[in-house]
């Protein structure tokens, strides 16, 4: 199969075909292809493959926080791994492989070698509310000058030094193991480090952290209760009563970024440590959370890993009403379908009344909920403050409809 490659952001060393398609060609230099965004996060569509050495389409998830590659169970089958392990031991969440051998991106192919890979068994819904296969770790990223393209919905991954940066420059510091990218901040005087996640759907802090801050800028606009993309599965402890506040401006390294909607998040990472604690396992200096694309989806962002820079180009004004949709957090499920965990309040009154966690949402209007990505929904909850929407849910195995208003969270 050939991937249809947007021709005026590849190099002349592209092998362009008259069809207008690029081959797989070890002497490509870079190559950029679109992207779709859902709930925040980037994805693209690759090839890998088979024994046999025909191709397959795969979709991937772009994820610069994440040094693992992991894999569906479908691909990983067509892919011919060995997973005779599962069939000993059903209960197995995931299974330990190598890595990927033939990945491409439109013509160019892609370096997975050494990489830590593993099928992941559960949870399922990782896959199926985004509709991917596999994801697109750091550790390969990190080989390659990689431009995140958001207003444009492009991604770029060249070879080092065959691209000239341009954009504002932000110094970054890279681990030389998991490729992660982290870049010194000042929030409100405060000195903090926060790590380049575009892999995430928002930004998160530790939760001690954004509750000191809060405390010294009171004025800041705030909401508890994870919805938008600040809703991240539903799975983590405690999502329908996370705190969030928008930041007037985080100056990320030279790049002053505006209205960036932070979470707090508790600390129920391993060990009982905060996000900073765990996160700071994987990049080269302690950080205090992450950055998500929340916070530069109004950026060409592009990363010299070798120069240990990010560079940002502003294509776009940024969002001031990404939480403007009706305040429910939502669990996906193995089936699809989606649960009501959390129903957020103003003023100790909830935002959709007759609305109650356990409910499962069926339908927004004439989006049948069952089996759509989490962006889907997410999207199909948004609208301008005062808007309605009709939520079709069910409660003990009868259904019924509820007219929800749109409030603005931030």
């Amino acid at each position: 199969m050939r991937i249809k490659i947007v021709l005026p952001f590849i190099l002349a060393s592209v092998t362009v075909l008259p069809s207008g398609l690029a081959r797989a060609d070890s002497q490509t230099t870079s190559v950029t292809v679109p992207v779709l965004l859902d709930h925040n996060r980037m994805l693209v569509d690759a090839q890998l493959q088979r024994p046999d050495g025909s191709w397959r389409k795969a979709r991937l998830w772009i994820d610069s926080g994440n040094p693992e590659c992991f894999i569906s169970e479908p691909l990983a089958r067509d892919l011919g791994y060995d997973l005779s392990a599962k069939q000993d031991n059903a209960e197995l969440r995931q299974l330990e492989v190598p890595s990927p051998g033939g990945v491409r991106l439109g013509g160019l192919q892609l370096d997975f070698t050494g990489v830590a890979a593993k099928v992941l068994y559960q949870p399922q819904w990782v896959f199926n509310t985004m509709h991917i296969d596999a994801n697109l770790p750091s550790t390969v990223l990190s080989r390659y000058h990689v431009i995140f393209d958001y207003p444009q919905r492009k991604l770029t991954l060249a070879r080092p030094g065959s691209i000239k940066p341009r954009g504002i420059r932000a110094a970054a510091q890279v681990h030389p193991k998991t490729g992660i990218v982290q870049i010194d901040a000042v929030v409100a005087g405060q000195k903090l480090s926060f790590a380049l996640d575009n892999g995430a759907s928002y930004s998160f802090v530790s939760e001690d952290i954004l509750t000191d801050l809060y405390s010294k800028n009171s004025s800041w606009p705030q909401s508890k209760g994870a919805v938008g993309c600040a809703n991240i599965w539903g799975w983590w402890p405690g999502e329908d009563s996370w705190q969030i506040v928008r930041i007037p401006e985080i100056q990320w390294g030279s790049v002053p970024l505006r209205g960036v909607g932070l979470v707090g998040l508790p600390g129920f990472f391993p060990g009982n440590t905060s996000l900073g604690e765990w996160y700071s396992q994987k990049t080269l200096h302690p950080v205090a959370g992450i950055l998500g694309p929340n916070a530069y989806n109004a950026y060409r962002v592009e990363i010299d890993y070798r120069g240990k820079s990010v560079y940002f180009s502003q294509r776009a004004e940024p969002a001031q009403h990404d939480m403007d949709l009706v305040g429910l957090t939502l669990q996906p499920q193995e089936s699809g379908a989606y649960l009501v965990i959390g129903v957020s309040e103003i003023n100790g009154k909830p935002v959709v009344p007759g609305v109650q966690p356990g409910d499962r949402l069926l339908q927004i209007d004439e989006l049948k909920t069952t089996g759509a990505t989490m962006g889907t929904v997410v999207d199909a909850l948004r609208g301008r403050p005062g808007e309605t929407r009709t939520l079709t849910l069910e409660r003990d195995e009868q259904s019924f409809k509820i007219v929800a208003r749109v409030k603005r969270f931030l």
